[in-house]
């Protein structure tokens, strides 16, 4: 027996042979009718052989050899070609139709699955293209009282009939709301619809997720009030950290003790986190109840507490949350709970607080400014304001405090402490203070050469990118880095003395100044006032505020300027808003002063003029200077050394 491959052999040498050499080519003749219906026959059947099964094939192959060759000298190679070719197409569409069959096949398999998954669902499920419904599961049918027969004749506005709510519904974006469906029974039933576009039998469609929520607010109704409460342990991690995890674990294990014997039987405890406990304590009367039993707790755990070999005083603060009057879901009341503990803890710890609408709102506001603080710096809404620095003796602007201000179009001026305690939370500390860098870098170009600008930083910038990006921004503009000041709190120098120290020896040999500022308010440490290298302090306005009646006050800025004389710093006093807090700072030696007595913060082009870079006496009702103190010549023979 002739095996195929041997027969397709056997016919391709056959072919090849039946040409004599000596003849004219084959292709300069043209074929004859009888030679075209040979070709067409023999396509026919080398088609047929391709899609065949070999036994078929090989039957066909036994034929007398004969046969073939007269048939193969009968025809050109142009022929032979246009069979090969024919055999191809007919056999790729067979297989291009035998995949489009099985793709075909899945896609029905998937609709039928999606469609029985559908069906076992307790929500109402519609899949809709355009306002078509495909697919209604029976949940939605049982709802609205309809047959699964009926689905293919429905619109969706058989099921919702808010068309403003439709609209929403079969937007591209994903939805969640709440609405009304009408039964045909004439029912209204409440429900929370949320829509997302998924694939169905191969093309994107709408789905609708409609869940009933008529029997949850019923439910809610009837309930009893409960209360959660969120309890932090303040010194905790202290006394872990300091006693060992041993003494740790026997505070958790006590305090747990204590909340158990402390709350009525049933009461839910659990701890959540290293040291944080909620407890879910039910049947509250009302809000007022539930913040008395925080409060009981709070007292509770600020007692000391007996560890056997020893007492430790840990401290709690707690936060309340009531159902259903701060939130109707676990996961809002959880939440609401937390939001009050960090209002506790940020009020001084110790304390206990509840819930309320203005937390719940400056939380919606802190989260859009969080969202919105990337962009407000990308996009340059973040401005600069600058506000001059006075010398006293001539009233001429030796310098501007650049200062950060961000006017938001829903909130109105956002407070500088609380975006950049943001941007601080958030990574965008170090953006924020590049723009305003650049801001008074940009600025000081304007002005003469004598008039320093400076920029605050913020504490947890105190390392060696700090220093990298001020040396590239001084260097990109070709700024004297001595026209530039950077202003730092002083509760940094006891975070981190030494980086601290290295980070101002760095800046100092850049030629940049540091200024200590809000001096006096905060944890001032004089060790650190002597070995750190920096020029300027500036006296917070909590000082200025009082004087000059203020006896401890004018006692205290005294004593300020013999300590910045003694270590050969400059001084500018912040918060000048009166005639009479001006006269007394410049008697005691006051060479700078800062405050609205003079300006307010305002944008660049208000000082654009350069008659705005000097103040008139008697605009402010100010008295000609006296003569120069003995403290004065000292501070400017000191200034004048360092500037050579």
């Amino acid at each position: 027996m002739i095996r195929p491959a041997q027969t397709g052999l056997a016919c391709e040498i056959a072919v090849t042979s039946a040409v004599p050499a000596h003849d004219p080519s084959p292709c300069d003749r043209a074929p004859t009718g009888v030679q075209l219906a040979r070709g067409r026959a023999l396509a026919v059947a080398l088609a047929g052989a391709l899609l065949a099964d070999p036994v078929q094939a090989a039957s066909r192959a036994a034929a007398p050899s004969g046969q073939v060759i007269g048939l193969a000298q009968s025809i050109s190679p142009a022929v032979v070609l246009a069979i090969v070719v024919t055999a191809v197409v007919v056999a790729g569409a067979g297989v291009g139709a035998f995949v489009l069959q099985r793709r075909a096949g899945k896609a029905v398999e998937e609709v039928r699955r999606l469609t029985s998954l559908f069906d076992v669902l307790a929500e109402g499920i519609l899949v809709c293209t355009g306002m078509q419904v495909l697919v209604a599961n029976t949940s939605i049918c049982r709802q609205v009282g309809i047959g699964s027969d009926e689905v293919r004749d429905l619109m969706i506005s058989s099921f919702i009939p808010d068309a403003d709510v439709i609209d929403r519904l079969l937007s591209d974006r994903d939805v969640q709301l709440e609405t009304q469906i009408y039964a045909r029974d004439g029912r209204t039933v409440e429900v929370e619809v949320s829509a997302r576009t998924i694939r169905y039998a191969g093309a994107p469609r709408r789905l609708l997720e409609l869940r009933d929520i008529g029997e949850r607010k019923q439910s809610a109704a009837q309930a009893r009030p409960c209360a959660i409460m969120w309890i932090d342990l303040d010194r905790f991690k202290q006394m872990n950290d300091i006693h060992g995890h041993a003494v740790g674990d026997r505070i958790l294990r006590v305090v747990a003790e204590k909340l158990k014997f402390e709350l009525p039987a049933g009461t839910v405890v659990a701890r959540f986190g290293g040291d944080e406990f909620v407890v879910l304590y039910e049947n509250v009367q009302d809000a007022l109840e539930a913040r008395l039993i925080g409060q009981q707790l709070r007292r509770l755990l600020n007692r000391a507490l007996d560890l056997g070999e020893r007492q430790a005083t840990v401290g709690a603060s707690v936060g309340v949350a009531v159902y259903p009057d701060d939130a109707t879901t676990a996961d809002d009341l959880l939440k609401n709970a937390d939001l009050a503990l960090h209002s506790a803890k940020s009020g001084g710890r110790g304390k206990c607080r509840q819930y309320t609408d203005a937390l719940g709102q400056a939380r919606q506001r802190r989260m859009a400014l969080s969202g919105q603080l990337r962009g407000a710096i990308d996009n340059g809404d973040i401005q600069a304001f600058f506000q001059p620095l006075v010398h006293t003796h001539d009233l001429h602007v030796c310098g501007f405090e650049t200062l950060a201000r961000w006017f938001h179009p829903e909130f109105g001026a956002v407070p500088p402490p609380e975006f950049v305690r943001l941007a601080e939370e958030n990574g965008l500390i170090d953006p924020l203070t590049d723009l305003m860098l650049r801001y008074a870098v940009e600025a000081a170009r304007q002005w003469p050469n004598d008039v320093r600008v400076s920029v605050n930083v913020s504490p947890i910038q105190l390392n060696g990118e700090l220093v990298d990006r001020v040396r590239d921004i001084i260097k990109s503009s070709q700024l004297d880095p001595r026209r530039l000041e950077l202003e730092v709190t002083e509760d940094v120098l006891i975070k981190d003395f030494e980086q601290t120290a290295s980070m101002f020896a760095r800046l100092r040999a850049l030629g940049v100044q540091v200024a200590m500022d809000d001096f006096g308010a905060g944890f001032t440490s004089m060790g650190n006032l002597r070995r750190l290298n920096f020029e300027r302090i500036k006296i917070d306005r909590i000082f200025t505020m009082d004087l000059p009646n203020h006896r401890r006050a004018a006692a205290i800025v005294r004593a300020m300027f013999v300590l910045a004389r003694e270590l050969k710093l400059d001084v500018t006093v912040e918060g000048v808003e009166t005639q009479e807090q001006f006269a007394f700072l410049r008697e005691q030696g006051c060479t700078e002063v800062q405050g609205f007595l003079f300006s307010q913060p305002k944008p660049l082009s208000a000082f654009a003029d350069p008659a705005s870079l000097r103040f008139d006496p008697v605009k402010l009702k100010l008295q000609q200077p006296p003569p120069a103190t003995a403290a004065l010549i000292a501070i400017a023979e000191h200034r004048s050394k360092r500037a050579s």
